[in-house]
């Protein structure tokens, strides 16, 4: 079982990374203490397959979503700060085995350069059967490591769906 050190550091590493994150969790710096643990206690010792993180900021709020992809499971986490004591941490946890669907869009011609390549041009969301949908990558994929982990999620989105049961009726 690996110790709750190590998931914070790892948790922390990989939202270091994500672009443009830091400044904006400056500026909700109250919420992060609890954003780490709700993501501690939800992912526990399974392994990370990818992290990634988009925010919004407008006049007065701030949001920021993490989502985590771990073998088993999805982790959701947004953080909503209006500057007002009502703001908060609310993290779901779901089977990745509810994948209902994912959809492809975007994408460019430099999408087909090389056979890893992704520059970021495609997006795949995830419906799951609670309603939570998720986005990847959720950021810039800008580093070797982010292409390996997008490419790994998907593949593991394309054989979740695979691995789902069917809620068609079966046919007599």
């Amino acid at each position: 079982m690996t110790d709750t050190a190590t998931i914070q550091a790892q948790l922390r590493a990989l939202l270091d990374e994500e672009r443009g994150l830091t400044e904006l969790l400056d500026a909700a710096r109250g919420l992060y203490p609890t954003l780490m643990r709700q993501l501690e206690r939800a992912i526990g010792d399974d392994r990370i397959i990818y992290l990634g993180a988009a925010s919004a900021s407008a006049l007065s709020t701030v949001t920021l979503r993490v989502g985590v992809f771990t073998e088993h499971t999805v982790v959701a986490a947004e953080v909503i700060d209006d500057g007002t004591t009502a703001a908060q941490v609310i993290t779901r946890v779901e089977s990745r085995a509810d994948l209902l669907r994912f959809e492809l869009s975007g994408g460019t011609e430099n999408d087909n350069a090389t056979e890893t390549s992704w520059p970021g041009g495609f997006r795949v969301r995830a419906f799951y059967q609670s309603g939570l949908v998720v986005t990847v990558p959720a950021n810039v994929v800008d580093t070797e490591a982010k292409r390996v982990s997008v490419h790994a999620v998907l593949d593991g989105i394309r054989a979740d769906l695979h691995a789902s049961p069917s809620t068609d009726p079966v046919p007599d």
